[in-house]
């Protein structure tokens, strides 16, 4: 069994591994969804302000609205 070739799975399971990140742009231009770009930013804002809003910067957030 040892001194067979590696099929092309296994040659798969070789590489290295992509990132999150890199996979999920490689997701969206093979899928061509794009619209999900603005959807995940605005998300992302909206986490930064929850998390930001505990912290010491929270006086300078409120200011914006």
């Amino acid at each position: 069994m040892s001194d067979q070739k590696p099929n092309e799975f296994e040659q798969a399971n070789q590489q290295e591994q992509p990132g999150l990140v890199r996979e999920f742009v490689a997701f969206l231009g093979e899928n061509k969804k794009f619209w999900l770009i603005p959807l995940l930013l605005a998300l992302l804002a909206i986490g930064a302000l929850l998390i930001l809003g505990s912290t010491a910067a929270a006086p300078f957030i409120y200011t914006l609205f």
